[in-house]
């Protein structure tokens, strides 16, 4: 027997395989310091081959900066309504504050320039002059002193108030700095301090 024909399958048409779709790749983010640094890389060339129009800008910037900012101060700095009333102070040439003034002590200053011995004498308050008195001094003995340095050449050139400072017991320190010439034992110049201790009433108990 003969064996059957061979049968061919029909030509099939050359396929090729089907290409897997391309995917596009996610774009590249920039870095955050390639996002800042880029804008300034850019400025530095441009101010190198410019040199007058960079100047330019960056003065025109910098003064944009220096009025944002101003603005922004102005906006947040809160308003007068914000704030407590303020006691206006009695200060001295040198800006220290004086806070208020006790007349018998100015009163002693004064009788001390003018070499006023009773006038010293009256601003210091009982206890003080039964003190003084138990000490051998009294009015008349004080003015000898003065007098004698007043035919001596002594003087006063002025006085100023420093301060007055308030003690719990009601007490005061009064503090003055005097200046005058002719005082022994140099006899010039000099600028000499004084410290009242006055009473509640700002008579004086004590000066050192």
């Amino acid at each position: 027997m003969s064996e059957p024909p061979h049968i061919l399958p029909p030509n099939e048409p050359n396929v090729l395989p089907a290409s897997e779709p391309a995917v596009a790749e996610p774009p590249r983010r920039r870095g955050v310091r390639r996002v800042l640094t880029a804008p300034i890389a850019r400025y530095v060339s441009f101010v190198v081959r410019h040199r007058f129009l960079g100047c330019l800008a960056s003065l025109f910037l910098l003064l944009f900066l220096c009025g944002g900012v101003s603005v922004l101060a102005v906006r947040l700095m809160p308003g007068s309504g914000d704030f407590a009333p303020l006691d206006e102070l009695d200060v001295n040439d040198i800006g220290t504050v004086i806070n208020e003034s006790e007349d018998p002590v100015d009163a002693y200053i004064q009788a001390m320039e003018n070499f006023d011995a009773q006038g010293m004498w009256d601003a210091y308050n009982d206890q003080a002059k039964t003190r003084l008195t138990s000490q051998g001094a009294d009015p008349k003995q004080l003015q000898q002193g003065l007098d004698q340095a007043k035919n001596a050449g002594a003087r006063y050139l002025g006085a100023e108030r420093i301060g007055n400072y308030q003690l719990r017991d009601g007490r005061r320190y009064v503090f003055y700095i005097l200046s005058r010439t002719g005082f022994p034992p140099n006899g010039g110049d000099e600028e000499v301090y004084f410290i009242f201790t006055v009473d509640p009433t700002g008579q004086i108990l004590n000066v050192t």
